[in-house]
């Protein structure tokens, strides 16, 4: 199958799962193409409209506009007054001025006040999911697919996907939730709950974090000598971190060590991923393993940092030669093939 008709099949496998009240004031692809629009001019036109109803959204929740009984949005004279007139009014006749004691709320005052906070809530909520579709179509029109599963996202899942998502404002992390629906769309099933669980804690450093994580990783470890070779590059505060997070293992008590088993019976040969590199440890002595220091990563650990594209640390990379080598070893390093694209995409 071409990747347009795998696109396009991804595409309808994303509107499937939203609800009319989800995608309210979004037109799917399907109603566009029947339109005779060009998807780019109409969602240009959505993406403006949702900025506006958020800018007003702002105004509301700040007193400084109100909406009419049509439901129009109308800025309100008297707190330009106060922001023009008042409080400058206010300064220069501060001696002057009797506080007036104002009356207290009564439970049903209180009631529709909460209702209305509840209201305003919701809409931000929804115009942030909405942002995050959108996002996530275009991330889609410009991926290149291997195949889809057909199967349909858990609603569990999902669901729990849309509150975490629907409360992150930054636009990395926004990225990073997009992404994580276009993975999960394409093979249900690959992120799981306990990950999105740890996810709904992250903030930017965090995801940072992972990417230098990324940059280090060899499978289900970190080297330990080589990045504690490098003083500019470690930071053992980072390590204790992640540890109490439960993403490494070894940082505490009893330095770990990575068993590095031989592929071959003849001599001693291994080979290592990291990032886009491979490496190929090798010796001519016929040892069945080499024990190396690491710093281990947890499965939650590998599961998140199998979220990013991370770039290999090239300065680590050779830090890790070094100590290959002063442990008579051979290494040869080389560019990883590449694999399908959506394996990891963020």
């Amino acid at each position: 199958m071409s990747q347009s008709l795998l696109r396009i099949q991804l595409l309808k496998k994303l509107w499937v799962h939203l609800t009319p009240k989800e995608a309210f004031g979004l037109s799917s692809p399907d109603k566009i193409q029947r339109s005779g629009q060009t998807l780019g001019e109409v969602r240009r036109k959505e993406l403006s409209h949702i900025l506006t109803i958020e800018r007003q959204l702002h105004e509301l929740r700040r007193g400084h506009a109100s909406l009419d009984p049509t439901g129009k949005i109308i800025r309100s004279a008297e707190i330009r007054d106060i922001r023009e007139v008042k409080f400058a009014s206010i300064i220069e006749n501060s001696d002057q001025i009797e506080v007036e004691q104002e009356s207290l709320p009564d439970i049903a005052k209180m009631i529709s006040n909460a209702e209305e906070v509840y209201r305003y809530d919701a809409l931000e909520r929804l115009l942030r999911l909405q942002k995050l579709y959108l996002l996530t179509e275009r991330i889609i029109l410009g991926l290149e697919v291997a195949e889809i599963d057909k199967g349909a996202l858990d609603r569990r899942w999902f669901n729990r996907w849309k509150i975490n998502a629907s409360e992150s404002s930054n636009g990395a992390l926004q990225q990073l939730w997009a992404r994580i629906l276009v993975r999960e769309l394409i093979n249900p099933g690959t992120t799981s709950l306990r990950a999105l669980e740890y996810l709904s804690y992250f903030g930017l450093e965090d995801a940072e974090n992972l990417n230098k994580l990324g940059g280090w990783a060899c499978g289900d470890f970190i080297y330990r000598s080589a990045l504690q070779a490098l003083p500019r590059v470690f930071d053992s505060a980072l390590f204790e971190q992640l540890e109490e997070q439960g993403i490494v293992r070894g940082v505490y008590g009893k330095v770990l060590s990575k068993t590095l088993l031989s592929q071959s019976e003849d001599h001693f040969t291994c080979d290592l991923k990291l990032a886009g590199k491979l490496l190929n440890i090798s010796s001519n002595q016929p040892r069945p393993e080499l024990h190396v220091p690491a710093y281990m990563i947890t499965s939650i650990g590998r599961e998140l940092i199998s979220l990013v594209n991370a770039t290999a640390d090239m300065e680590y990379l050779e830090a890790m030669v070094q100590d290959l080598h002063a442990r008579g070893m051979s290494v040869t390093l080389s560019d990883k093939p590449e694999s399908t694209r959506h394996t990891h995409i963020i």
